[in-house]
């Protein structure tokens, strides 16, 4: 009779090594989901697009952020040249992607100006191309500027998290166009 109690030991034993462990998982689940969802993303300001043209690549650092109703402080515009025949690709990381964000390209015709709106999740790579046909016929509208945005959220001076709105820009002109630009946009007013 001993080893019918001994069994029945064994099995009790067995059923609650198997339940102890399953409580643990699910506490290791709970708590792992809990500090994922509470875990703070990255704040507006740090994230960065990456812009490519074929082999040519960089990190591009929102040009503005600020709260709604703010005033917003512009910053520095990077170029980086794309060529008539060449394409843009821009790639959004998650922060922006997982969010409803939009995408406007300036064509130097203003009629093939284009904006594209993303919905959450819907994408995190665009391409543009360098050049479309304009409003004149049989000439081409050469790429400008392209420029990202979204509504974000991120943590204020107080602590509190808060929307912002962020704006990535990326001038795509040649030197001479690039030169050419800023001598007329700092040309004083007649």
């Amino acid at each position: 009779m001993a080893t019918r109690k001994e069994a029945k030991k064994k099995s009790l034993l067995q059923l609650l090594a198997v339940i102890i462990a399953v409580v643990v998982i699910v506490v290791a689940v709970v708590l792992f989901q809990n500090w994922r969802s509470n875990k703070p993303g990255a704040q507006p300001q740090d994230i960065k697009v990456t812009a490519s043209v074929g082999d040519e690549s960089m990190e591009v650092a929102p040009y503005m952020v600020c709260e709604p109703g703010a005033d917003c402080p512009e910053g520095e515009v990077p170029n980086l040249v794309v060529g008539e025949n060449d394409t843009l690709k821009i790639e959004v990381p998650d922060d922006i992607a997982s969010n409803q964000w939009q995408l406007l390209t300036i064509y130097d015709d203003p009629a093939a100006n284009d904006e594209q709106l993303h919905g959450a999740g819907e994408t995190t790579v665009v391409e543009v191309p360098g050049s479309v046909e304009g409003a004149s016929e049989g000439k081409k509208a050469h790429l400008a500027v392209v420029e990202i945005s979204a509504v974000l959220l991120g943590t204020n001076e107080g602590g509190e998290e808060t929307p912002y709105t962020a704006v990535w820009s990326l001038s795509t002109l040649a030197p001479d166009e690039l030169a050419a630009a800023t001598a007329t946009s700092s040309a004083p007013a007649e």
